[in-house]
Parts: C-alpha cells; structure tokens; sequence
C-alpha cells in the first residue's frame, strides 16, 4: 500500500470515529427523553392513586406502574449498551489509525 492509500483509509476511520459520536449523542438524547417520560408517567400515576376509588384500583395501577418502570429500565440499560459498544467501536477506530500511522513510518 502506498502512503497516499494508508492516509486516506485514516480518513475514513476518522470519519467513521466522528460517526459513532453523533450516535453516542443521539443515544444520550434518547436516554434524556425516557427519563423525562418517566417523571410525567410518575406525575400522573400519583395523580391516578390519589383518584383511585377503590383498593383494587390502586392495585392495578401499581402493578401498571410497576411494569412501566420495568420498561423504563430496560430501555435506559439497552441505550447504555448502544453508547459502549459505540466507544468499543472509537476505541477499535483508534487502534487501527494507530497501526496505519506506523505503516506510514515503516514505508518512509
């Protein structure tokens, strides 16, 4: 490979590196957005236990509530996910701009 070839493809990787932090961002943004969800959802389900006419309602609305949060964590615990296998990923960019700078030194 040519040095020209070799510096073109750390191009690309850096591109590619500024790729995954758009979508570490956006992943943070999604998470921020659950969490504001979350707050409403715990702002109206005080607001259905405090109307709730009976034990039962209140029981079922716990319950609900409870599966909701379930889902609210999950969701959180998928988005963290996405945002380390995003870093993994810059981490594995990195290491390969790191080989072909070293390539370079080896042609010159």
């Amino acid at each position: 490979m040519s040095v020209e070839s070799i510096k073109r493809e750390i191009e690309r990787t850096k591109r590619d590196i500024d790729a995954q932090k758009v979508k570490i961002t956006n992943y943070r943004e999604e998470m921020s957005q659950i969490k504001i969800r979350k707050s409403r959802d715990t702002v109206s389900y005080a607001r259905k236990l405090k109307a709730a006419s009976s034990t039962a309602t209140r029981h079922s609305i716990r319950a609900q509530k409870k599966r909701d949060w379930e889902s609210y964590s999950r969701k959180i615990k998928s988005e963290q996910t996405k945002i380390a296998t995003a870093r993994k990923r810059i981490k594995a960019y990195r290491e390969s701009i790191k080989r072909c700078r070293e390539r370079i030194k080896r042609l010159k």
